[in-house]
């Protein structure tokens, strides 16, 4: 049996999640102030480095502003959030994801999908969409959902690639936590082995630079996933 390292969170990014939860749980609210770093300091039995440091990634990530001589305020990370926000959200949440995220997840990729498949088809060379093969394989080679679902990811990735679109690929990176979670749940509840063989039948279109073939598979893939035999919600 392999056995996973277990990591044990530093200060900071216990600091940093607390933070995270509170805003994202609307605890504390866009615009208003939060304590000075050595109240909040002493109230989390912490050093001031650590929220000076904690601070500057929340607002790296879009979370908290600093208003010179006037504190750190709560920001609208809504309205105001970046892919950098998004990634952190999906971090945070892990496998705790509702219903409803899942869903919109689901749909997102249903979208990048759409994209990276018609890039891969029309514009990719022979030797590209060979190489993917490899990620198929690895699949069905897996042992455990967590290695299926980094196989299934990385062929995602590796496919996102061959478009040469460095947008789409770091859409697609930034997703990454949450689509690496539902896979494993996939995996769980349904086997690899299905996994495998939809992603086959995929690889099978994609061969075949047959673009519409692919597309409808997708779109009743995705439709089974949200709807259908392959649901992935917490109920």
């Amino acid at each position: 049996m392999k056995m996973e390292r277990i990591e044990v969170p530093t200060h900071k990014e216990l600091f940093i999640r607390k933070m995270q939860d509170m805003i994202i749980s609307g605890e504390l609210t866009p615009g208003s102030r939060i304590p000075p770093e050595r109240e909040l300091a002493e109230g989390m039995g912490v050093s001031r480095t650590v929220i000076n440091s904690g601070i500057a990634t929340l607002v790296d990530q879009g979370f908290l502003k600093v208003q010179p001589r006037q504190g750190t305020f709560v920001a609208d990370y809504k309205k105001e959030g970046t892919l950098k926000t998004l990634r952190a959200i999906i971090d945070l949440k892990g496998d705790i994801l509702s219903d409803v995220e899942i869903r919109s997840i689901l749909e997102i990729r249903w979208a990048l999908s759409q994209l990276t498949l018609r890039h891969a088809i029309e514009d990719g060379n022979d030797q590209e969409i060979e190489e993917l093969g490899t990620w198929v394989e690895r699949i069905g080679e897996a042992k455990t959902p967590l290695e299926a679902a980094n196989a299934s990811f990385e062929f995602q990735w590796h496919l996102s690639m061959i478009g040469e679109s460095d947008v789409l690929t770091i859409i697609i990176v930034s997703f990454k936590p949450a689509v690496i979670t539902l896979w494993q749940r996939f995996c769980r509840k349904y086997g690899i082995e299905v996994l495998y063989k939809h992603t086959l039948k995929t690889y099978g279109f994609i061969k075949n630079r047959d673009l519409d073939g692919a597309l409808h598979w997708l779109e009743a893939f995705t439709t089974d996933s949200m709807d259908g035999e392959y649901t992935v919600y917490n109920k």
